[in-house]
């Protein structure tokens, strides 16, 4: 399978896995997870996807760069999903702060990652 399929489907099962938190929220009238609600569809859902449609349109490919720029991606947006989840939901320690912090910074050099692939992007004819 080709990284822009993965991103797609990852940012999709993002995207309903973020739906179904805030479904469940709104059933049981508690909105504390609203701040992990919200890095689900944006960094998980909606971002995922945007780096697929990136990879399609651009042509950035399926070399090593661009999976190791996806298994970031997935992985620090995991990491901050998780800790988030815990921070929110009544486990406030410094250790899920840390944690959040760091999978922050693993996104952030998957993006720059992007920014890389996107100048190394062969030109479209």
């Amino acid at each position: 399978m080709k990284v822009d399929r993965i991103y797609l489907i990852a940012g999709l099962l993002w995207l309903i896995g973020g739906m179904l938190l805030g479904e469940h929220m709104g059933r049981s009238q508690d909105h504390g997870q609203m701040p992990t609600h919200a890095h689900i569809m944006l960094v998980g859902g909606v971002l995922s996807v945007l780096w697929g449609i990136i990879n399609r349109v651009w042509s950035i490919g399926s070399g090593l760069l661009a999976w190791i720029q996806l298994g970031l991606h997935q992985a620090g947006t995991a990491v901050i999903i998780y800790a988030l989840f815990h921070l929110y939901g009544g486990n406030p320690t410094d250790q899920f702060g840390m944690m959040a912090g760091i999978g922050a910074m693993i996104v952030i050099v998957a993006t720059v990652l992007m920014l890389v692939l996107a100048f190394l992007a062969k030109p479209a004819d």
